[in-house]
């Protein structure tokens, strides 16, 4: 997911995405797997990784095999993992929250997750954060000279094996952390919250319950009801509408501004257009067809992320592995901010009204994002706008979202017509990486809807300006309650929470005196919960050992 990857799929990071820096000629965002830099106390001096210690914890590389990995593979490998106190004593803790490590160094989660840290000691909680295999500082080779995105190097980075990874290190908690056995709520956001409620669904005798927020485990093929990927986009455009706060006609200007940008890149002079509208570095010159998709992609890249992170705060939380400055912020309501340019163009250009103003406001509005430090003089195209590496694999592998092989439609959304295609993205992972995806996979290990109503103790929240809320559960049910909650679960313990004015997992981040009041709603039904199930854990370990 373009992720933010923080962050899938745009994630993150940004949900998620992993980006490789800013270049002194220009910025580009392409995905990186190069090491990221860690990120101290932001300015408002929130707590952090350097309020926790780093540790190590042996897994085994396959948890599947009773065989040893094929040579060139470890058999073991080290997970890292932060421990945080926050003034908990272990031996006098009555709980463990477990943070499901995402697709991104987990040093980005231990400083992000502001529910945990204002929490815990209040729950008297020990927290852990674990790395998620392959991210971070968290490696697992293969074998001599295979390609760092490639089968052979990245064999074992399935999301099974990463839930094995979790239920593992949670059953050595108590000796580890030198607790007695203690009830562990596991907590995630985006893939890191899918991964929380997955794990409560298959190890749930691991943890006693999950907060799984902006967790799209519905965003997937063989789902009934079935999902449409489009909707996916359909949600970044009402971020552009003032149904969400932004500028009237926005939505209908980003997507001239994409047709000019089409129209223009069929012809040599209009390719030289979209250098100059756009600032395009001239390293990296818009001479080809594919050149064109290159900033078609970065451009859609830009609305997307700063969709996930429409808060209502400034938050580096996209931005922070581009720029390594937790002071560079991209604005609050980004969307609006970008709005405000597209919508506001002609006065700016004199009253010109043609392609080349149309563009060069995109060009603005993608500057919120991509001129974020407010010093780049141009805008570099990555090599590769469509995929994601690591991540690919895992698309290409189990078909975790990945929203830039969604559907586009140019007419439910603000950007322009291309079908999703799978035959052309099992061409894509044949060639990349020597398999098709399992289309249904997830559909069939997890089963949909109704495996969530199989399940009990996890509070699903979704986000409405977020676009992952396209995939998550019980977001029609909770909004036609007008409560904005809806139950499930066998004994109605699992809970859907929807965020009208929430970005992406809100809730999980520090409070701020913008939160809107469905952010306190949730984070109140989130830890309410947390604590319930904590107590009925320890009642019944304690009604068990009273029976023995």
């Amino acid at each position: 997911m373009v992720v933010a990857r923080p962050i899938m799929g745009a994630i993150a990071v940004l949900l998620a995405c992993i980006f490789d820096g800013v270049n002194s000629r220009g910025t580009h965002w392409p995905k990186s797997l190069s090491p990221q830099p860690a990120r101290p106390k932001d300015a408002a001096g929130h707590p952090g990784s350097g309020n926790c210690t780093t540790h190590w914890f042996t897994q085994a590389t396959d948890h599947f095999s009773f065989a040893p990995p094929p040579p060139g593979y470890p058999v073991t490998f080290q997970e890292r993992y932060f421990v945080c106190h926050n003034g908990v004593d272990p031996t006098e803790a009555k709980a463990i929250w477990f943070y499901c490590g995402n697709e991104a160094d987990v040093e980005l989660y231990v400083n992000a997750t502001g529910l945990m840290w204002e929490n815990s000691a209040a729950h008297d909680a020990v927290m852990v954060f674990a790395e998620h295999r392959y991210y971070g500082e968290t490696v697992i080779s293969g074998p001599t000279g295979s390609p760092p995105v490639s089968t052979p190097a990245l064999r074992y980075l399935t999301m099974e094996q990463a839930l094995a990874d979790y239920a593992t290190i949670i059953r050595a908690l108590p000796d580890l952390l030198g607790t007695a056995e203690l009830p562990v709520i596991a907590f995630g956001g985006s893939y890191g919250g899918m991964l929380a409620a997955w794990l409560r669904m298959k190890y749930p005798g691991s943890i006693a319950g999950s907060i799984a927020a902006s967790a799209p485990i519905l965003a997937f093929p063989g789902m009934t009801p079935s999902y449409d990927s489009n909707s996916y986009w359909q949600v970044v455009t009402r971020d552009a509408t003032p149904d969400a706060g932004a500028a009237k006609g926005c939505d209908s200007n980003v997507r001239a501004a994409f047709s000019a940008l089409w129209n223009l890149g069929t012809s040599e002079s209009g390719r030289a257009q979209l250098q100059s509208s756009f600032k395009v570095c001239k390293t990296t010159p818009v001479t080809t067809a594919n050149d064109v998709q290159r900033l078609a992609f970065m451009m859609l890249n830009a609305w997307d992320t700063m969709a996930m992170g429409n808060f209502p705060f400034a938050s580096d939380y996209l931005v922070f592995q581009q720029t390594g400055n937790s002071a560079v912020t991209m604005p609050p309501f980004p969307v609006r901010v970008a709005c405000d340019f597209m919508t506001n163009y002609t006065s700016e250009t004199g009253g010109d009204v043609g392609d080349a103003a149309l563009l060069a406001a995109m060009q603005r509005a993608s500057g919120v994002l991509y001129n974020v430090t407010q010093t780049e003089e141009c805008l570099e195209l990555p090599d590769d706008p469509n995929y994601d590496g690591i991540w690919d694999y895992q698309y290409c592998s189990e078909l975790l979202p990945q929203e830039t092989y969604f559907t586009l439609d140019g007419q439910k959304d603000m950007f322009w017509a291309r079908p999703m295609n799978m035959s052309a993205i099992d061409a894509h992972c044949r060639e990349v990486f020597g398999f098709a995806p399992r289309a249904d996979w997830i559909a069939t290990e997890f089963g949909g809807m109704e495996g969530v109503r199989q399940a009990s103790n996890i509070v699903f929240s979704s986000g409405l300006y977020d676009p992952w809320s396209s995939g998550g559960v019980g977001v029609a049910e909770a909004v036609a309650s007008g409560k904005f909650e809806a139950s499930f679960g066998v004994d109605g313990s699992v809970t859907a929470v929807v965020l009208p004015h929430g970005a992406h997992h809100l809730d999980l981040m520090f409070h701020t005196a913008q939160d809107p009041a469905d952010a306190l709603a949730a984070r109140s039904v989130e830890l309410q919960s947390a604590a319930k199930w904590a107590k009925e854990w320890t009642e019944q370990r304690s009604q068990n050992h009273t029976n023995e």
